[in-house]
């Protein structure tokens, strides 16, 4: 189901609705405009008939006209209208005037005014026109006097009177309409500031919104905070679960390490193999808690505001512990480290890269080459670990990031939470991690961004060179 926006529903509901209203409006100011200009030129027609009516009179026992046609032309002269007279007998014959304006055919029904007057439409040559009638009784016969004018003005006056009405009223839609865009607008701003607010965040940041709503979102914002402790709750009860569990178990498997070693030594030459294998299982039972711990460690949690750590320090510090892994495998170990700082735990930075580091040594091969660099990017801080290995197959690139999965035929010693590791621990940085090929050594390229301190590569500037 396409979502559809609040203003869009509410526009949705307002335009028909005042369209509505428009056409009621415009039908309602057509008939007053209608009726008005009825009224003002159905008084002026009936005084021309009257005016003519007037000119009738009797002579030697029947009707005449008494009209000169100078005076007649001034009478029926208009401006905008062709105007028409017809004197009429009591029987519709035509005595005087214009011959195709009629009297009401018998059904029409007749405008009555008062005793002798009315008011009816006809057609004149093809055009529609109105008609004002008076009755008199001239020389002893019931006289009908016609005059009627076309449409022009009337329909001028209309026009008029409809645009002047319904001008406002559009103005007033528009303005309705501009008024209620800019207010829901105004409306849905605090729904923006916690859009930015929770946009703005990082995804370990469970904190309370503290934006200021109105009443009709605050049941929405409480919730929303409400969700946030529980699951705050929830992590951090995984959290400690997981490190309690790790801690609970270091003594019985130090003390199980040290029974096996002793064990071993007591032992008679030809069993000792058996203990060595007992000893590789429990030391990497060993490893296996320790990066656990590690791992919860790693995972995102609401935290202070973290120290500059520059990472040159991290790859110096984590090359001194893991120098003697790559000797004992002949591999070259080499830095090649550009300045470059983050905000982060300096702890769990180290972790990340020895955890690099291990994969890295475990995987290429005997005399091989691993490589670290780290350096910026912009405002983001790079750190990568390359080495000359087979490399990872490209379906397998995001799948090495998951927790225990190990690829076939990975080296013994591994328990698949190492590359795991990295992306909890750049993730609890408001980084990311990724996995592709080395384009100078061909096996594996571990790539890791963090949101950079610029400042701090500064200051690092003059310090360390690149070393191999």
């Amino acid at each position: 189901m396409t979502p559809t926006s609040l203003r869009s529903r509410l526009l949705s509901r307002l335009v028909p609705a005042m369209l509505v209203l428009l056409l009621a409006g415009a039908v309602a100011a057509y008939w007053v405009a209608w009726r008005s200009a009825t009224k003002a030129y159905d008084r002026a027609l009936f005084d021309t008939a009257l005016a003519v009516a007037e000119q009738v009179q009797e002579v030697d026992g029947q009707p005449e006209l008494r009209l000169t046609g100078q005076a007649l032309a001034v009478l029926l002269v208009d401006k905008f209208d062709r105007v028409f007279f017809a004197v009429r007998g009591d029987r519709g014959e035509l005595l005087h005037g214009d011959a195709e304006l009629p009297l009401p055919a018998p059904p029409a029904p007749r405008v009555v005014i008062d005793e002798g007057r009315f008011y009816f439409d006809a057609v004149v040559a093809g055009e529609p026109v109105r008609v004002a009638a008076l009755e008199r009784q001239i020389a002893g016969r019931r006289l009908t006097v016609l005059a009627a004018e076309t449409l022009v003005k009337r329909n001028a006056l209309v026009r008029e009177i409809l645009l002047g009405m319904l001008l406002p009223e559009l103005l007033l839609a528009a303005v309705t309409v501009a008024v209620v865009w800019f207010g829901v607008s105004a409306g849905l701003r605090s729904l923006a500031d916690v859009r930015s607010e929770l946009a703005g965040r990082s995804h370990d940041d469970l904190r309370p919104l503290a934006v200021p709503v109105p009443e009709e979102i605050l049941p929405v914002v409480t919730e929303i905070n409400a969700l946030f402790r529980r699951l705050s709750e929830a992590l951090e009860s995984q959290r400690n679960f997981v490190s309690d569990a790790a801690h609970q178990l270091r003594t019985p498997i130090a003390a199980l390490r040290a029974q096996i070693e002793a064990a071993a030594r007591e032992s008679p030459p030809a069993a000792r193999d058996r203990f060595a294998g007992i000893l590789a299982g429990a030391e990497r039972l060993s490893r296996l808690v320790a990066q656990l711990l590690a791992l919860a460690r790693a995972e995102p949690q609401a935290t202070a505001a973290e120290p500059e750590v520059a990472l040159p320090d991290v790859a110096a510090e984590v090359a001194e512990a893991w120098l003697p892994a790559a000797i004992a495998r002949r591999i070259d170990l080499g830095f090649e480290l550009v300045p470059a700082g983050v905000h982060g735990n300096q702890v769990l930075l180290y972790e990340m890269l020895a955890n690099l580091l291990d994969n890295a040594i475990r995987h290429a091969p005997e005399g091989g080459t691993v490589t670290v660099s780290c350096g910026m990017q912009g405002d983001r801080a790079w750190l990568t670990v390359e080495d000359d290995g087979t490399g990872i197959p490209a379906d397998e690139l995001a799948k090495v990031f998951e927790r225990f999965y190990q690829r076939p035929g990975s080296p013994a010693g591994g328990c698949g939470l190492g590359l795991a590791i990295v992306s909890a621990v750049a993730r609890r940085h408001g980084g990311t991690v990724s996995a592709g090929r080395s384009p100078r050594l061909g096996g594996a390229l571990i790539r890791v961004e963090l949101p950079g301190v610029r400042t701090l590569a500064a200051e690092r500037a003059a310090g360390r060179p690149a070393s191999g």
